[in-house]
């Protein structure tokens, strides 16, 4: 595939960067994905098919979200027409799809690490190939990052780092990083690639490669001169790599010498790219964060009409509700791992900015920081996605709950995630959190849960953690739900009363249940609803209680079923000597790939028909009894 691009004239590889464009807003408009990353690395990757010898050359594409063009150009063309849909084509690097892709990628910062570990066991297996990582200057600011740059710079690892640098990670890039990349991109330094008679020299007997350290020798003092009188020299030079750039991202011809040239030196490089995150796209281009991932949508109007459903979703709650709280109370602050508008704390900002910490792509630093915050008297909110939670869960231990720090972590995208596919689920976390000291966790069921735990919260002296899905927020039905004066969080309510079979629901899952309820009734069979917002603590006392008056116990969660909410509450209810027919629900495919959230919960039995399901074996139970 590599040699097909290779063979095009410079004119044809521009006529085929347009045509990709084209090609990507197209199925992106059509299905959702990642547009603005993936407009900016096309020319790159014509580049880099041009000049490697892929697959037996590897490239790892960090996060992935920028693999759009790779995908096309590596044989995917028509598959990419499903691109996210259930069974189609994943939008990041498979290896299962293609053996161009040589890892799975969908967090952030893994690349140099995957990189490291691809070229050593190659290089112990005497196998050939280059390895190159390709990483964005936003997962640059992730610790993970600086781990495997110290690991190939202390072995000298064969490994070419392509920086792609384009001021975004998903949002505007920030850091001391960002402020280092951006003094290399208005001052850009030396250019000296090893040259062809530098290579000659090396094939000389006897004289030739002490003459090369020589030059080399007198190369390296040159310059730190050249670095002494400018005032400036690139870190990356500094932690070892041979450093090349700032280079025009977008011009074919000048990537592909440079990357020639990369090819060919021992040891790593690291090759500095500027490009434009959604390029070829006016909306993207001057919107990029807004257009980082996006629902399907119109081309010719863009994001801002093409969806007229203006509902409240749970980020949007947590976000105003935020803005409130912190208006009366000057302890509150809100931190973000490079996630502030999708976790809805863009209001927060700018409203408050002095209490806003957009900390990039560092979920371990997010919530250490925010211990110090709480040790300090300040009440921290730390704003991330379920499955990045897991990225710091060794800090959320040691730092927070070993300490039993006020801090609140609130998780968007918890549960099933549609879309992203295995890497972005949102289903791990009441299985990992649970067994945490002094941590209090929470899924509201509706809008009012979650306004009230936030306004709780803050007089909360523990560590909590408040998971909510990625929808619309909705309220209880008035015609269903016991109306209480005031909520109480650990409370089991009541939403609809029944006979034989009870159901507990946590959190949102709640509305599943009731509609199974509806269906069930129409067939005279009462079933009684319950809800509960709190997973941890357990209110075991109302659940006894709820077990007493009925034969049956059914209880659901979106969390994965193994260790999780649960078969902890079944194992509490075992240790009480409470004997009951009984069942839990939660995600059983948590490999499953891309797929809508209302079908990802479809396949764990999790949706009404699911419900109705489980609900009419346990009661046939009874009846065979």
């Amino acid at each position: 595939m590599g040699s097909e691009v290779g063979s095009l004239t410079l004119q044809e590889k521009e006529e085929l960067a347009a045509r990709l464009r084209n090609y990507i807003i197209k199925y992106t408009a059509k299905n959702g994905g990642h547009l603005s990353s993936n407009l900016g690395v096309v020319e790159l990757t014509i580049a880099l098919l041009s000049t490697y010898d892929f697959p037996t050359d590897a490239v790892i594409f960090d996060v992935g979200h920028q693999s759009y063009s790779w995908k096309i150009l590596t044989g995917r063309a028509e598959e990419f027409k499903q691109l996210r849909q259930e069974g189609g084509l994943s939008g990041f690097p498979k290896t299962e799809e293609s053996e161009y892709d040589s890892f799975n990628t969908g967090h952030s910062s893994t690349s140099l690490s995957a990189a490291c570990g691809l070229h050593r066991a190659r290089k112990l297996r005497g196998e050939p190939g280059k390895v190159v990582a390709v990483i964005g200057d936003g997962a640059m600011s992730g610790g993970m990052a600086y781990e495997a740059i110290n690991d190939i710079c202390q072995e000298d690892d064969d490994i070419v780092v392509i920086l792609n640098d384009n001021q975004m990670s998903i949002e505007q890039a920030v850091g001391g990083l960002s402020r280092h990349l951006e003094y290399l991109r208005v001052t850009p330094g030396y250019l000296s690639l090893k040259s062809r008679w530098l290579d000659r020299l090396n094939r000389v007997p006897l004289l030739g490669k002490p003459i090369v350290k020589i030059i080399e020798a007198f190369k390296r003092a040159g310059r730190k001169i050249i670095h002494s009188y400018r005032g400036y020299s690139s870190m990356f030079e500094r932690l070892g790599f041979r450093y090349y750039g700032p280079v025009d991202g977008h011009d074919i011809s000048q990537l592909e010498a440079y990357l020639r040239s990369a090819r060919k030196i021992d040891g790593p490089v690291l090759l500095h790219v500027i490009t434009q995150k959604g390029k070829g796209y006016s909306f993207a281009e001057a919107s990029p964060s807004e257009y980082h991932g996006v629902a399907p949508f119109e081309i010719d109007l863009g994001l801002n009409h093409s969806n007229g459903n203006h509902s409240i979703t749970w980020s949007d709650v947590f976000g105003s509700e935020m803005v409130a709280m912190a208006k009366d109370n000057p302890l509150i602050c809100a931190i973000s791992a490079a996630m502030t508008s999708g976790t809805g704390l863009l209001k927060f900002e700018s409203c408050y900015p002095e209490r806003f910490f957009d900390v990039g792509i560092a979920e371990q630093h997010a919530l250490t920081l925010a211990a110090g915050l709480a040790k300090g008297g300040m009440r921290p909110y730390v704003a991330l996605y379920s499955t990045f939670l897991q990225r710091g869960i060794d800090q959320l231990l040691h730092d927070i709950c070993l300490q039993n720090l006020p801090v609140t972590i609130t998780l968007d995208r918890a549960g099933a995630v549609g879309g992203d596919g295995d890497t972005h689920q949102g289903i791990y976390d009441l299985a990992l959190t649970s067994a945490l000291p002094n941590l209090e966790i929470f899924a509201p069921a509706t809008e009012t849960d979650l306004r009230t735990l936030l306004r709780k919260s803050q007089n909360m002296d523990c560590p909590v953690l408040i998971r909510y899905p990625k929808e619309k927020a909705r309220e209880f039905p008035e015609t269903v739900f016991i109306q209480k004066a005031e909520l109480d969080p650990y409370a089991v309510r009541e939403v609809l009363s029944g006979e034989d079979l009870a159901v507990i629901a946590l959190g949102p899952m709640v509305f599943s249940a009731l509609d199974a309820a509806d269906y069930l009734s129409r067939k005279g069979i009462n079933i009684g609803i319950f809800s509960t917002i709190s997973a941890k603590p357990t209110n075991i006392h109302d659940i006894i209680c709820i077990v007493k008056n009925y034969k049956r116990l059914l209880l659901v969660e979106d969390g994965i079923k193994e260790s999780g909410w649960g078969e902890r509450i079944l194992a509490r209810l075992a240790s009480n000597e409470n004997c009951i027919n009984s069942d839990n629900m939660g995600i059983i495919f948590p490999l499953a790939g891309q797929a809508e959230r209302s079908s990802l919960l479809n396949k764990s039995g999790l949706d009404a028909a699911g419900i109705i399901k489980k609900a009419e074996e346990l009661l046939g139970s009874i009846n065979e009894e």
